[in-house]
């Protein structure tokens, strides 16, 4: 079920906008202890963002209050997370043996297939607002996502750079989960924001005006963060 995944599992994904996220086992519970993640049995690649990462925030009690979501859609969000539980065990080995290119066009034939069901849940002015709040928490990382740079009129040349910023930050990211486990897990997490922090700088470098601003149009108002990731103080 959706509860079993801790939200470090989440974060660790949208900090740094990896494709196969690999974040430590055993990670705490969130906000009312319901941890937004990936059903478990999911690709552990859906926790870099897309309609997985909203299906995951909307376990959020602060996502649902901004949605207005009522006590009818969160059985049913509940429901869809089971179902989707099943249809994606043993898709994470099925993912790794394809080459990458078709395992990109796999994902996004899978997110559109998600995202249609969301939209069964909700309503458009709720789907509209939580796909503005997913992107805000992946930052600048989900234009590798073809969909997403397609909106923003990204360049061949723009999302080669991007791809390659985002293996870089998936290399400063591995160094640090092989350290072992943290002695100070708020110091940790500090560190994966420094990641995502210089992902959206570099990448920021590389974008038009008239790209952030389409960019702008896409993320919204913004929405303010106040998941506990690791069980420490609020983070803002």
């Amino acid at each position: 079920m959706l509860r079993r995944m801790a939200i470090a599992a989440l974060l660790a994904g949208a900090l740094v906008g990896l494709t196969f996220a690999q974040p430590p086992a055993g990670g705490r519970r969130g906000q009312g202890g319901q941890p937004p993640g990936p059903p478990t049995g999911a690709p552990r690649m859906f926790a870099r963002g897309g309609p997985m990462m909203m299906l995951g925030l909307l376990r959020s009690p602060q996502v649902q209050r901004e949605l207005k979501i009522t006590e009818e859609q969160r059985t049913k969000l509940e429901q869809l997370g089971e179902q989707l539980r099943e249809k994606f065990r043993g898709l994470g080995q099925e993912l790794r043996d394809l080459p990458p290119e078709e395992r990109g066009k796999r994902v996004e034939s899978m997110n559109a297939e998600v995202e249609k069901e969301l939209a069964k849940v909700l309503d458009e002015k709720q789907l509209k607002r939580l796909k503005q709040i997913a992107l805000q928490f992946e930052g600048y990382a989900a234009l590798a996502r073809p969909s997403v740079a397609k909106e923003v009129g990204l360049t061949e040349g723009q999302l080669k750079q991007i791809r390659e910023i985002l293996r870089e930050a998936n290399e400063k990211r591995r160094d640090l989960f092989q350290q072992g486990p943290p002695a100070d897990p708020q110091a940790r997490f500090q560190e994966m924001r420094k990641i995502r922090d210089w992902v959206d700088e570099q990448i920021g470098k590389l974008l038009t005006e008239q790209q952030k601003q389409k960019w702008q149009q896409l993320v919204g108002e913004p929405f303010k963060f106040e998941f506990q990731p690791f069980g420490g103080g609020r983070q803002q």
